[in-house]
């Protein structure tokens, strides 16, 4: 009877684990299939955006939003993490009142850093401009000054469901977030051009409108969310308070313990909005500055260097950044299976895993950057109408993705290999190099627009160099941790020597078409050639092993596509 009672509250135990586990493989596939789909749209929505509110209201927003960027790591990157922790760990215990003291605090905390930002924000918002050297951005810094304060409160609920592992609220309301920006921003800024197109800051304006209309709701939506699991006593937390332990901590105990996790994590993630802010700040300045010293007015000098700017931020680096989606979903399949095998101590799976992923962001990032280095500029007259109907535009925007095209190589492995290290314990050391590397950027921008003739194409290098630091710094340490086999010429060379020859393809059949008179026609042309020029050569190549594609879903389909047995 004993051995009995015993082996059913095993299978109990296990079977508990078990749906433990498929909870979190859900909640982990849900959240990230919404963040993929939020990347997306992410990418995309400067595209139509700059077609409507046009290269001086562009410039107006890419001003803006590096600061509001900053100011919302505070409350969005390491808080929500750490909230989830805390409420797990004490869900898992069977602490309830304790999980919900956590939420109690964390939303106080939350609310806190809400007003205070927002505050921040909106009161000096003039003075940003000024400094930026567009002083009518200051519009823009005023209309996203509420979202700080919507999606602080919303950080709050988004945290404390994920420890309770229910990630469709903070999905959900991600989606609609995205939604909603693009329909208010769009139709605000599309108003603003037809009632006020001598006021291109208005545009700018009514799109960043959109931005703190979405917030709010997405805050609605995930309250309602809340609320209604609340109701219908589907959350952990609904448990029968006198079935579970009582909250001993204090209010600031928990406070304390919520900033011991987040201020690292906010460190981390506070790195590119701070390069993004020395953009808005020296790129309008030092290159206004040139103009004046080489004979311009004062107004023209600022209108060409607003435009310089609207075209690395706005035309160019939409493009740069669409390859990273494909490097964002490589990142998110393979940081499981890493963590795993690490918390196991299963060498042999994290080092092939780790292969796998530095070749999966070579196969992805060598084409891409090749393929932009040639088509950038056909590509960018096809999207921006700006750049379609001003040959010297079109001029500008090429020259500046020839260099940042190599960026996206860098790029690619700098975001494949943050995961990879994450996935074996050390989140801190991706923060390092990118640290450097934001750095090196800073100062190489300072120097090259400042004391050279290369204008934005030097803001345009340092950004290069930038990932190039960190990827590299990745790449070795990753090599050395693991001290994994890398065959280098099926990881760099094979990807390196496709991608110049799908380049050469794609040139040809451009030049083709463009000498007929159709270099639209002759741009997806060229774009499929080179696609399948690509596939082709590396099938030939094969590059990859059965073991390289054991971590990836769908992986006997790529083993049959690449003839691996």
């Amino acid at each position: 009877m004993t051995a009995g009672k015993a082996r059913k509250r095993t299978y109990m135990e296990k079977s508990k684990a078990n749906t433990r586990k498929t909870s979190f493989v859900q909640g982990a596939a849900i959240l990230g299939m919404a963040g993929l789909l939020v990347k997306v749209i992410g990418a995309v929505y400067r595209i139509p955006l700059a077609n409507i509110v046009g290269e001086s209201g562009m410039a107006y927003y890419e001003v803006a939003y590096p600061y509001y960027s900053w100011l919302l790591v505070i409350s969005s990157a390491g808080l929500p993490t750490a909230i989830s922790k805390l409420v797990s760990e004490r869900i898992a215990m069977g602490n309830v009142a304790g999980a919900k003291k956590v939420f109690n605090s964390a939303m106080r905390l939350l609310f806190f850093i809400g007003v205070v930002t927002t505050v921040l924000l909106f009161a000096a918002s003039g003075g940003i401009a000024k400094l930026s050297g567009a002083a009518p951005a200051r519009f823009s810094l005023m209309a996203l000054s509420p979202a700080l304060f919507f999606v602080s409160i919303m950080c709050a609920y988004r945290g404390y469901l994920q420890g309770m592992q229910c990630m469709t609220g903070t999905a959900i309301s991600q989606v609609v977030e995205q939604v909603i920006k693009l329909a208010v921003g769009f139709s605000l800024a599309y108003f603003f051009v037809k009632t006020r197109p001598d006021r291109p800051e208005l545009a700018a304006m009514g799109a960043l409108i959109g931005v703190s209309v979405s917030e709010l709701v997405a805050l609605i939506v995930i309250h309602f969310y809340y609320m209604i699991r609340m109701k219908r006593g589907t959350l952990p937390v609904c448990a029968d308070p006198g079935a579970v332990k009582r909250a001993s901590e204090t209010v600031q105990d928990i406070t304390k313990k919520l900033l011991l996790i987040a201020i690292p994590i906010t460190i981390g993630a506070s790195i590119m909005p701070v390069t993004g802010i020395a953009d808005s700040v020296f790129i309008i300045n030092i290159l206004e500055g040139r103009g004046v010293a080489s004979g311009l007015d004062a107004e023209s000098a600022n209108h060409a260097a607003r435009v310089a700017y609207t075209v690395l931020r706005s035309y160019v680096t939409p493009l740069i950044n669409m390859p990273a989606v494909l490097t964002l979903a490589l990142s998110m399949s393979l940081v499981p299976a890493i963590s795993h095998a690490a918390t196991r101590g299963e060498r042999r799976i994290v080092n092939s895993a780790s292969r796998t992923g530095i070749k999966l962001a070579m196969f992805i990032g060598a084409p891409c950057a090749a393929g932009l280095f040639i088509l950038g500029g056909p590509i960018m007259s096809m999207l921006y109408s700006a750049v379609r109907n001003n040959s010297e535009r079109f001029i500008q925007a090429q020259q500046v993705m020839f260099f940042a095209a190599i960026g996206v190589l860098f790029l690619s492995l700098v975001q494949t290999l943050t995961g990879i290290i994450q996935g074996i314990g050390k989140p801190r050391v991706p923060v390092y190099f990118l640290a450097i590397g934001g750095a090196v950027k800073i100062i190489s921008m300072i120097i090259l627009m400042k004391f050279t003739n290369l204008g934005i194409l030097g803001a345009a290098i340092s950004t290069v160099l930038c990932y190039a630091v960190a990827g590299i710094g990745d790449t070795i340490y990753v090599i050395k941790k693991t001290g994994m086999s890398l065959s280098y010429s099926d990881t760099f060379v094979k990807p390196l020597l496709s991608s110049l020859v799908m380049a050469l393809v794609v040139f040809l059949v451009y030049r083709i078409f463009g000498l007929l008179g159709h270099p639209s026609i002759g741009t997806l042309f060229a774009i499929a050639a080179g696609v399948v020029v690509y596939l082709v050569l590396m099938i030939l190549l094969r590059p990859f092993s059965a073991s390289d594609l054991e971590f990836l879903p769908k992986s006997r389909l790529f083993a049959r596509i690449f003839g691996i047995k």
